[in-house]
This record gives structure tokens, C-alpha cells and sequence, in this order.
């Protein structure tokens, strides 16, 4: 069968890796713990996957395992804009979240417990994702303007 002419735009799983990511030493020991979450990563786009692209990452999180609030992700910043994206799937009521999380936008914290979207303009810290609880499974994904998903600060021990 001959490749169509635009199927490269359509991506239907998260690319191929030479090697796992790496972990978070402070993810692992939380992990040891009983402390973790479980995720599925559905989709990748950047650069690499279809040039010229923009990078996206897709992600769903099902469960919160442990009792400790958890910080998924540490505060950074980037050289690029970016979108955040939270989305819960109780049943008959889309805008509830079915989880709680904190989440900070430089100095400020909000606890996020709806549907939403969020922007971070480039240069501005945020984060840690801080997960308290999921209920409900919630569909979150990333997306900026960069070609390449990179870091200005904020990276950590693995």
C-alpha cells in the first residue's frame, strides 16, 4: 500500500524511544514509598516526529496511589509559550476535574479542581504539579510554540 501524501501529519501513538526516560531520582524514591501514579502517554509531536511542528504532549493519568500529595513535575521556564491542559470525565458533569492538584504560575498557587486550560507565557515559572488525588481519570497534555520541547531552567537529578 502506498503512503498517502499527508498521513506523516497524523500521529497516532507517542514516538518510538532509543531508551526509557529517565526518572526523577526524587519520583523513584516516592515510588518506593507507595507514592506514584499511573499514566498513560498517548501522543508526541515536536520537530523530531513531523518537521516543521510545534511540541505537544498527551498524557493521560488514571490513578494516585499513596496518601502524600505528589509533585509530578518541578517549576521551570521556558523559551517558548505554552498551554497546559486539564480535563476530567465525570460523568455528566465535564467541568469537574474528578481530582485535585496544586499548581503554581510564579509566586502564585492554585489549586485546579475544574476542566480548564492554561497559559504560561515564555520566560514564566511555573509548576510543581502538585497531585493530590484522582477520582476520575483526566486527560492532560502540554503544547508550545517551540519546535522542540526544551528547558531555559528547572532540571533536576535522574
Amino acid at each position: 500500500m502506498t503512503e498517502s501524501k499527508y498521513s506523516k501529519y497524523i500521529v497516532y501513538e507517542p514516538p518510538k524511544l532509543d531508551k526509557p526516560f529517565p526518572r526523577p531520582k526524587r519520583l523513584v524514591e516516592a515510588r518506593e514509598k507507595g507514592n506514584y501514579f499511573d499514566s498513560t502517554w498517548m501522543f508526541a509531536l515536536d520537530n523530531k516526529v513531523v518537521g516543521g511542528s510545534f511540541y505537544t504532549n498527551c498524557v493521560w493519568l488514571w490513578k494516585k496511589h499513596g496518601a502524600e500529595p505528589l509533585d509530578i513535575e518541578i517549576a521551570h521556564t521556558h523559551d517558548f509559550d505554552e498551554t497546559l491542559g486539564f480535563v476530567g470525565t465525570v460523568p455528566g458533569d465535564p467541568q469537574a476535574l474528578g481530582g485535585e492538584m496544586d499548581l503554581w504560575l510564579e509566586d502564585e498557587k492554585f489549586t485546579i479542581t475544574k476542566s480548564c486550560l492554561i497559559y504560561v507565557p515564555r520566560g514564566m515559572k511555573h509548576l510543581p504539579l502538585t497531585l493530590k488525588s484522582i477520582d476520575y481519570p483526566i486527560f492532560f497534555w502540554t503544547a508550545g510554540n517551540g519546535t522542540d520541547y526544551t528547558r531555559s531552567s528547572g532540571n533536576e537529578e535522574v
